[in-house]
């Protein structure tokens, strides 16, 4: 049955949360979200402030690459007090008054000594295989020239991608009181580093050779994410990303895994068990993974027409679709949207086939998911009324014209003393 919405601005909104995933998962805190769009599809107090431990080098990276991304293979010397090292009490001890970026015997690390050279790029790799708090401060005092300028310079930053809650104090997440994340917050800062070519590769990489140093000889850096390893917990379609563990903070994963051309990431805060993390992240992944896309006909091209009064049109506008306008998703993913009729105001008289505006599928963004154009089913002529008004309209305008009326007064002008002339010539020949 066809139907004819006249002069609609919006038709209707679609503002609805999707059917996410139902799933039990061990962390206290977790998300699992769409690297592209943003969707939720899973979450679990994903709002609540948590300890990141390690997972703090992927905004580390981000920030480091966003600034430096350009110069992966300049050389950096590491200073003493990026390499530094004291015990988990003593750097815990405010009577010592160390920084929060102090390195703690027995924690990750690449062995970084004092006046080493290394490149970008493999203290990259160290930071991310191998979760080498010393490549963490490193870097970030060759970014910002101190690690403390580092550290305020990455919360600026993440403040300005609209990120509110993530505190860090440090680059690699030892554990400082103040320096937390959620769980949300981590997989937005994950989907943006995911969207960096160079971090794409790093993190998805098992294994690295670390060129030989002024200090070291040539190894070899060992991806820590099982995901990405032969083993129990290995994931062919893990891309990605990086895990963390403290005692305070337990074990953290950020995960991210690629079907089809879909990249998910998912967020694992405060989990007590290694392995579970990654069996959970596993079993979002492949639930999501497994839905059927779903294809909804928002409207028909045969029976869906648009009407519009246009002023000096002899009868309405009617519009039809060149196509059906239809919408895919996943059902975790349903997008909230509304759907707009946009007219382009055409100019009279409109011609049958002219594209005369489209319907346009708005998110709660304001972002245009999808358009499609509205043709005119038949001609729209002018009214007399308009004719005559659009003549007259002509005629003002000429009136008005300065370089018209000119013309007009030059030709009077002379008109005027052609008959001037003419009478004094009869006047003469009466004379005579």
């Amino acid at each position: 049955m066809r139907f004819i919405l006249i002069g609609l601005c919006i038709l209707f909104s679609c503002f609805v949360h999707s059917e996410r995933l139902k799933l039990d998962v061990s962390a206290s805190s977790a998300i699992l979200i769409n690297g592209n769009t943003g969707s939720v599809l899973f979450e679990k107090n994903a709002h609540q402030p948590n300890f990141p431990a390690s997972i703090t080098k992927v905004t580390t990276a981000l920030y480091a690459l966003e600034k430096k991304g350009g110069y992966l293979n300049v050389n950096i010397t590491a200073s003493e007090d990026a390499v530094g090292a004291v015990s988990s009490k003593t750097r815990m001890d405010k009577a010592f008054n160390h920084p929060s970026y102090r390195l703690e015997f027995g924690g990750s690390h690449i062995g970084i000594k004092a006046g080493e050279i290394l490149d970008l790029r493999t203290l990259l790799y160290g930071l991310m295989l191998c979760s080498g708090n010393d490549a963490a401060n490193v870097i970030a005092e060759y970014c910002s020239g101190s690690v403390d300028k580092f550290i305020e310079e990455t919360n600026a930053y993440l403040r300005k991608q609209g990120i509110k809650t993530t505190t860090l104090k440090n680059p690699h997440g030892l554990h400082d009181p103040e320096h937390v994340t959620t769980a949300y917050e981590m997989g937005v800062i994950a989907s943006l580093a995911m969207r960096n070519p160079a971090f794409r590769e790093i993190v998805k990489t098992v294994r690295y050779t670390r060129p030989e140093t002024n200090k070291q000889a040539s190894t070899t850096f060992i991806q820590s994410n099982k995901l990405l390893k032969a083993g129990n917990c290995f994931y062919p379609k893990a891309i990605g990303v990086k895990t963390g563990y403290t005692s305070l903070a337990g074990h953290t994963l950020v995960a991210a895994a690629e079907h089809e051309g879909r990249t998910l990431i998912a967020v694992l805060l405060n989990c007590s068990d290694l392995y579970q993390r990654y069996r959970d992240a596993i079993a979002l992944f492949e639930a999501a993974f497994a839905e059927a896309k779903i294809t909804r006909t928002l409207f028909n091209k045969e029976y869906d027409h648009f009407s519009v009064s246009l002023k000096g049109g002899a009868t309405p506008l009617e519009a039809s679709l060149a196509q059906d306008l239809t919408i895919s998703y996943y059902p975790a993913e349903e997008p909230s949207f509304k759907s707009v009729l946009h007219w382009n105001n055409p100019k009279m008289p409109v011609q049958k086939n002219e594209q005369v505006g489209e319907i346009r599928l708005v998110n709660e963004q304001g972002k245009i998911l999808k358009s499609v154009p509205l043709f005119a089913v038949r001609e729209v002529p002018k009214t007399k009324a308009f004719r005559l008004l659009e003549i007259s309209s002509r005629v003002r305008a000429l009136l008005f014209d300065k370089r018209t009326l000119i013309l007009i007064l030059m030709a009077l002008s002379s008109f005027l003393a052609y008959r001037h002339c003419k009478k004094l010539k009869t006047k003469e020949q009466e004379t005579q």
